[in-house]
C-alpha cells in the first residue's frame, strides 16, 4: 500500500469546534487589537489610545504578529496541517515576551484594574491551551 492508497484519518469532531472557535476568538482579538493601534476602535478611552500610540514599533510588530498567528493556527487546524502547532507557539511565545516587557516596564494594560489582568491571564490560558491542544492532535496523526 502507498502513501496514495492509505486510508485517511478521520478528523474528530472536537478539531472542527477547536478550529472554528479558534477563528472566531483569534480573529475577533487581531481585530480589535489592529484597530486599536490604528486608532480607530470605537469608544477607546484617551488612556487606552495614548497607550496604543505610545508603543514602541518592535512591540506594536511583536504584538500583530502574536495575534494574527494563532488565527493562522485556525486555518491551519481547518487544514489538518502541523504548522498550526508552530503559529500556536510563535504566538504564545510572544504573548508571553510581550507582556513580560510591558510588566517590567510599568506599561502594561494588566496593571491598570482587575478587569484587566483577569483578560490578560485568560489570554495566556488560552494560548497554552491552544498550543496543548494542537500538540495532541499532531502526536494522535491528525496533523500532518
Amino acid at each position: 500500500m502507498t502513501a496514495i492508497d492509505a486510508p485517511k484519518r478521520k478528523s474528530p469532531w472536537h478539531l472542527w469546534v477547536v478550529a472554528g472557535l479558534t477563528l472566531l476568538w483569534n480573529g475577533s482579538g487581531a481585530i480589535t487589537i489592529l484597530m486599536a493601534q490604528m486608532g480607530r476602535l470605537p469608544n477607546i478611552s484617551a488612556d487606552e489610545a495614548a497607550y496604543y500610540a505610545a508603543q514602541p514599533l518592535w512591540l506594536v510588530i511583536s504584538t500583530d504578529i502574536a495575534t494574527v498567528a494563532p488565527f493562522a493556527a485556525g486555518v491551519m487546524l481547518l487544514l489538518h496541517s502541523r504548522l498550526a502547532v508552530w503559529f500556536f507557539a510563535v504566538s504564545l511565545a510572544l504573548i508571553l515576551v510581550n507582556n513580560i516587557y510591558e510588566l517590567v516596564a510599568g506599561t502594561s494594560r494588566a496593571l491598570v484594574n482587575q478587569g484587566a489582568m483577569i483578560v490578560t491571564a485568560i489570554i495566556v490560558v488560552i494560548a497554552i491551551l491552544q498550543l496543548v491542544y494542537s500538540n495532541a492532535m499532531k502526536k494522535r496523526g491528525v496533523l500532518s
